[in-house]
């Protein structure tokens, strides 16, 4: 062979050599370092034990040429694995500056603490050429706390009472849809549920739950739904129950009480008092067991707040004893109806005739002071005649 032939073999070679080396898509360093990690997000920003976050990230090719684009995949490590296998030749490559966004899921198996996980962008296949991204996945199961702000002092049967609460989020990301329910034995709730939606990170919510229990409920549970990004997580607090009669409630205490009979009707009149620490709504004075009828067959007092005083009165015909009951109804911030009940003797009714026969002593005491006053000038005119008479 010679030169001239040798070196005819040697160009062919060459140029034999760079087609195949261009057919398989291998990328330069120079080329692969054109790559950027233009953004990077993960959804939600913290995880908890068992939960699963999407990491979404877009890539820009800042060079001049067309880079093709193998697979892009995140590899497992302790704590965090990928549940999907990796992306097959995606989007085939990205041309001269331009940008793609792609999401991956993740999920934790269990663990807690700060894990780093490596996206990997595949260029060349089996040549090598990465580009390399890791990351950093928190994993935290701080929930959220249940605080019980205010509630009645006891449960009373078969009335609806309000509790409030506060929510605080302890985790460092946001937790959405988040929604309160109450349940136990006997517990029906005029909400159905409270939502709050969402609690920032560090924040908290309150809100009222309106809860009616029965003589069979020992305790209400509160529970708290929440989503961890896509993820369903629930907290309970359990709220022991106190029963019987609320030390906090209005009292009615009534007094001076008058019994009248006209003849054709009776007239009980007094003073009623709320000597409780809370409001008695919508009160109403009336009778039992008698025949209502008269001006007042029911006295409306209205709103008395606590130390509140008012006058009633009441008339009535036809009592079945010589005693009459006194009904006061009224009603709690709630709409729980109470009734109070108070027997009045009607035996010592004063009559009409005998309000009339008697004589008032301030008028008594007037017709003295006018008799004295008449026989004072008349002696006094008495004295002056005489004295005249003498002239």
């Amino acid at each position: 062979m010679n030169r001239n032939n040798l070196r005819h073999l040697l160009l062919t070679a060459v140029i034999v050599f760079t087609l195949i080396i261009s057919g398989t898509g291998a990328v330069s360093a120079e080329t692969q370092s054109t790559f950027v990690i233009k953004d990077f997000s993960m959804y939600p920003t913290s995880l908890m034990s068992g939960d699963s976050g999407i990491v979404t990230v877009t890539i820009q090719n800042t060079g001049t040429t067309f880079v093709p684009v193998n697979q892009i995949f995140i590899k497992d490590i302790d704590g965090i694995k990928s549940s999907v296998t990796p992306y097959q030749n995606p989007i085939g490559g990205v041309g001269a500056g331009d940008t793609f966004t792609l999401s991956l899921p993740i999920t934790s198996t269990g663990e807690t603490g700060t894990f780093y996980p490596v996206l990997y962008v595949d260029f060349g296949g089996n040549n090598g050429n990465y580009l390399k991204y890791p990351f950093a996945v928190i994993v935290d199961d701080q929930s959220v706390v249940i605080s019980i702000t205010n509630r009645p002092d006891v449960f009373e049967p078969d009335t609806t009472q309000t509790v409030a609460f506060t929510i605080g989020n302890l985790r460092t990301n946001a937790i959405e849809a988040v929604e309160v329910t109450a349940s136990g034995t006997g517990v029906t709730t005029k909400q159905t549920s409270v939502f709050l939606g969402t609690i920032d990170a560090n924040k908290a919510a309150s809100g009222n739950i309106s809860v009616t229990t029965t003589a069979e409920t020992k305790e209400v549970t509160f529970d708290v739904t929440y989503r961890n990004g896509a993820n369903w997580h629930t907290e309970s607090v359990t709220l022991p129950l106190e029963s019987g009669i609320s030390k906090t409630g209005a009292e009615l205490i009534v007094n001076n009480l008058e019994v009248k009979n006209s003849g054709t009707y009776y007239t009980i009149t007094g003073d009623v008092n709320n000597a409780g620490l809370t409001t008695a709504k919508a009160l109403v004075v009336t009778t039992e067991g008698v025949t209502k009828t008269g001006l007042y067959p029911s006295y409306v007092v209205g709103s008395m707040d606590e130390d509140g005083l008012s006058e009633f009165e009441v008339t009535f015909s036809n009592p079945a004893s010589d005693n009459v009951t006194l009904v006061f109804t009224y009603k709690d911030a709630n709409g729980n109806v109470y009734t109070e009940k108070q027997t009045v003797p009607i035996t010592s009714a004063v009559t009409e005739a005998q309000t009339a026969g008697e004589s008032s002593p301030v008028a008594t005491v007037l017709i003295v002071i006018v008799i004295l006053v008449i026989l004072a000038g008349g002696f006094v005119a008495w004295k002056k005649g005489k004295i005249f008479a003498r002239k």
